[in-house]
């Protein structure tokens, strides 16, 4: 699969609260690395009480859920909605 998004790639995304975002299998969120004080982006591969499975859209090197195990809710910064097309 082809990423969907690429490195310097402008998004816009609406910010996760617990009470208010329902988190869905195949949307793309942006979080906080849990072993790693960085942020990424990666595709919820699923969704479980309190926890989420990340997959990255380049599965062969990504650094997701396979590495670091499953995200908690807590670490999520917000979902993206859509992003800025380069012409």
């Amino acid at each position: 699969m082809l990423p969907t998004l690429k490195e310097n790639d402008i998004v816009f995304f609406k910010k996760y609260s617990a009470n208010k975002s329902l988190l869905k299998t195949g949307q793309i969120v942006i979080f906080y690395h849990p072993l790693k004080s960085i942020r990424l982006i990666k595709r919820i591969k699923n969704v479980n009480k309190n926890s989420i499975e990340v997959s990255g859209d380049n599965f062969k090197f990504s650094d997701d859920s396979k590495i670091f195990g499953l995200i908690n809710n807590k670490k999520v910064i917000g979902i993206v909605t859509s992003k800025l097309f380069k012409f």
